[in-house]
Parts: C-alpha cells; sequence; structure tokens
C-alpha cells in the first residue's frame, strides 16, 4: 500500500488538529493546577474534591491541614485541594 502526499498532508492535520483539541487544553488545566497548588497559603479558603469547605490552618510540602467551623482540624494530602474558594462578601468590602 503506497502513501501519497494528500495522504501525509491529512494525517498531519488531524494529528494537529488532536493537539490543539485535546493535548494543549490539558496541559495548561494542568499548569493552572500546579499554580494554585503552589500558592496554597494559611487562611486560604479551599474546596476539597470531596466537597469540604475548609480554612487552611498548616501547609507542609504534601500535607494541607484545614481548620473547620468549631476548630477541627484535618489532614489533606495536597491533591485533594480541588480550588481556592473566593468569598464574595470579603471581596464587597
Amino acid at each position: 500500500m503506497k502513501f501519497g502526499t494528500p495522504d501525509l498532508v491529512f494525517l498531519l492535520a488531524t494529528v494537529l488538529i488532536m493537539y490543539f483539541l485535546f493535548f494543549l487544553p490539558q496541559r495548561r488545566k494542568q499548569q493552572a493546577l500546579n499554580k494554585m497548588m503552589s500558592s496554597l497559603k494559611r487562611g486560604d479558603k479551599v474546596l476539597t474534591n470531596s466537597g469540604i469547605y475548609g480554612e487552611i490552618y498548616a501547609v507542609r510540602e504534601n500535607v494541607i491541614t484545614l481548620e473547620f467551623h468549631g476548630g477541627t482540624r484535618i489532614d489533606f494530602d495536597k491533591s485533594a485541594i480541588s480550588q481556592v474558594v473566593v468569598d464574595k462578601k470579603e471581596d464587597k468590602t
């Protein structure tokens, strides 16, 4: 089976389209997640992957201690943090 120039161009175009549609957005999302993880600090309000809201009490290499209403503190793996929560009430002040 022979491949001609049109076949090669089509194959190359398909690979480029897949890169821009699938791999590039995933890479950007991972970079944003890594940036968020490295900027976590005490006092940030966060949401875990399991839906638990808490405030960061302590940050260690791969462990985050969250403090909840009532003073309860629980250690989480850093990868369990899904996002930093912005309190809209605090933004208006």
